[in-house]
């Protein structure tokens, strides 16, 4: 009876990897990722238009990583000078004029004006 039971045991084990196979194929999706269409679009857009990545303000030193080129401040980039450095754009001037490069596209918010009221109300007071 031993004998017996061996061989149907290995044809019992070839018979389900084989019918296990067939599913090790399927690759899961990640339920996460953007569809297709965007992603082709981001990757697909146009570069960025300016080469500033970074401003380096310090008692130091003043400079700008302009396409990852270190400039300091009077130095050269290309056919332009850098003339001026703030916390947030830096200013080339060249034979065509100047041209401002800012680190951050600008967002359009607006800030709050200041409250014009001599008597500000005061907070109701809770029980």
């Amino acid at each position: 009876m031993a004998d017996r039971l061996i061989p149907a045991q290995a044809l019992g084990a070839i018979a389900m990897l084989t019918l296990c196979g067939g599913s090790a194929g399927q690759t899961l999706t990640d339920p996460t990722r953007p569809p297709l269409e965007l992603m082709q679009s981001a990757t697909m857009g146009p570069a960025p238009r300016t080469p500033l990545q970074s401003i380096l303000l310090s008692g130091a030193r003043k400079g700008a990583i302009l396409n990852g080129r270190y400039v300091p401040l009077g130095g050269t980039y290309g056919k332009a000078t850098l003339v001026k450095i703030t916390e947030t754009d830096v200013t080339l001037k060249s034979d065509q004029g100047l041209e401002v490069l800012k680190l951050y596209p600008s967002s359009g918010k607006t800030t709050a004006a200041p409250s014009t009221e001599k008597n500000p109300q005061k907070a109701a007071k809770r029980p």
